[in-house]
């Protein structure tokens, strides 16, 4: 971007009019006494039990919804998460929702997801988080999964089934069957007849599929989450997103990658490669209580892995004990077909989610890719549910919506995972970070061209966000760095905001109220209780402590 467009984009204000494609809906309100419409939702993590609480509330008692997730459990009245010891490893990283989305979330869900400390705005305004709307929020996956799976069950009365869901010979009298469990969904391979099979070559370079390994290093909140935002959008090397602390997201090369071993008692163990495990600091070293097993890089002096990891974590201003553990994952895309497809008569499926459309992270548009897949699905289910068989062409908009959604978001991501280089050529980022490893170095000329990305990234963003430090605190970010990290930072260039910018599709659902669902105890008491705002919701175990909470176990204390 030269400076010119720099300068233009900076004072851009985005009118939804102006930039916005994709689907609106206008809807009226319900009629009574219609069959209720019967949904089967596959996969309760944050998009499935998004799109479950927005349909009930938007049309009440006219829909009966039933969850399934086999990551949960019944324990006495009520389903809860899976344990870490049973295999169910809950994700920490922090996420980003533009407001564009978050703003389309019914408002009890609104109003317990941000409660007061559970979300940071960090990230600047832009087209789909226009001003009108407010800026991007930053919440902790675990809290929103939490938060949605409390109230699908306490306030929409949504039927919880733990256990996997496994595909019937018939849907009987399901009207509806929503595939949500994830890029590896088993559901959707089942039914690849009706979907067809999602294509690997699409994304790939000399006939592979491009793959890229991630590690995820979690660390303590050291600086204001805003601070770190200039760092992480004039290099690709390192993302930080940050809520009081967060996940620093590395992209590794395929050398650095082959470090990811984890030693058990005896020998190499499959572990934080295969499982992702979360790696916790123990004294000197990072281990998988699970596996009994210890992080190599950790403990080896020769790694050189290692180095990076910690000079990642300082280039934010995190030292050794600030990081909480280590996790790693890999990233790849694939073209799906469709995403509508009937599967019997009357019963028709679709695919919303990393089920319809699993991203790179990069551009950081997963989970708000997957909230408006579940938004344009209710939208449609509520506009065009007649309390009789739906037909193929009821779905038409949302179809070609879900197909905008894939174009927009997987080329923007492709663009990340091949940057383009000066002379428009095409690049992978590892070979970028290889390159950045050839000496010899010239660490002045090095901190000069980063900390002059820096500044300009800092003058493009400050009137579309917060307070910034100046630019002497970023000068000290970067000569902390080794030289290698460095040249690796400037290799990497910075995010390329222009190519991967200009207009979103956008899901707006202008609907009247719905029946009001069961209003939930903590809204009633959050006047004269205004701790209950930080209580969390499901049981939990907090990475601080190791005592189980939930909101119930606060409720009596609070009513007392």
């Amino acid at each position: 971007m030269n400076s010119g467009d720099a300068a233009t984009e900076s004072m851009m204000v985005w009118p939804a009019e102006d930039w916005a494609t994709g689907l609106f809906q206008k809807l009226d309100p319900l009629p009574s006494g219609r069959e209720p419409l019967r949904v089967e939702v596959v996969g309760g993590g944050p998009v499935g039990l998004s799109f479950a609480c927005t349909l009930r509330a938007m049309m009440g008692d006219q829909v009966v919804v039933r969850v399934h997730d086999r990551r949960w459990k019944r324990q006495g009245n009520r389903v809860v998460w899976l344990g870490e010891a049973e295999g169910n490893h809950r994700r920490e990283q922090v996420v980003t929702l533009q407001s564009n989305v978050w703003s389309t979330l019914p408002d009890l869900v609104r109003e317990r997801l941000f409660a007061a400390g559970r979300f940071a705005e960090m990230w600047p305004l832009g087209p789909d988080s226009p001003a009108e709307k407010g800026r991007p929020r930053n919440v902790r996956i675990r809290w929103f999964e939490d938060c949605l799976l409390e109230m699908a069950r306490d306030v929409y009365d949504i039927e919880l089934v733990p256990g996997r869901y496994e595909v019937p010979e018939t849907f009987g009298d399901t009207h509806i069957l929503v595939v949500a469990d994830g890029a590896n969904s088993p559901t959707r391979t089942a039914l690849s007849d009706h979907f067809g099979t999602p294509d690997r070559n699409f994304y790939s370079v000399g006939g592979e599929q491009l793959v890229e390994t991630v590690l995820g290093i979690r660390v303590r909140g050291v600086f204001p989450d805003e601070y770190t935002v200039p760092l992480t959008v004039s290099q690709n090397r390192y993302l930080f997103n940050s809520l009081g602390g967060g996940f620093i997201n590395m992209r590794l090369t395929t050398e650095e990658a082959s470090e990811l071993v984890a030693i058990g008692e005896d020998a190499p163990v499959e572990c934080i490669r295969t499982y992702r495990c979360m790696m916790l600091p123990r004294a000197d070293r990072f281990v998988c209580d699970r596996h009994r097993a210890v992080f190599k890089p950790s403990i080896d002096r020769l790694s050189f892995l290692w180095p990076r990891v910690l000079d990642g974590a300082r280039l934010f201003g995190a030292g050794p004990r600030d990081i909480l553990g280590i996790t790693a994952f890999k990233l790849s895309m694939t073209q799906n077909a469709r995403f509508t497809a009937q599967l019997g008569p009357g019963t028709f499926g679709f695919l919303i989610g990393d089920a319809a459309n699993s991203l790179h992270f990069w551009p950081g548009r997963g989970l708000n890719t997957g909230v408006k897949s579940a938004l344009s699905l209710a939208g449609t289910l509520r506009s065009r549910w007649r309390g009789r068989a739906f037909r193929s062409s009821d779905f038409s908009a949302h179809e070609g919506l879900m197909q905008q959604l894939q174009y927009r978001e997987k080329s923007r991501a492709w663009t990340t995972m091949l940057m383009p280089d000066d002379d428009g050529t095409p690049r992978l980022i590892e070979d970028r970070l290889r390159a950045g490893l050839t000496g010899p170095h010239d660490r002045a000329e090095l901190t000069r061209l980063l900390f002059e990305r820096v500044k300009d990234v800092k003058a493009r963003l400050s009137d579309r966000m917060g307070p910034v430090p100046g630019d002497d605190w970023y000068l000290r970010r970067i000569n902390g760095l080794h030289v290698k990290t460095l040249a690796q930072l400037v290799e990497s260039g910075p995010w390329i905001t222009r190519e991967i910018g200009g207009d979103e599709v956008a899901v707006h659902v202008d609907f009247p109220g719905a029946a009001a669902p069961v209003e939930p105890s903590w809204r009633h008491a959050r006047t004269a209780h205004p701790v209950l705002a930080q209580a969390p919701l499901v049981e939990q175990v907090d990475p601080e402590q190791t005592t189980m909470t939930s909101l119930r176990d606060v409720l009596p204390a609070l009513n007392a």
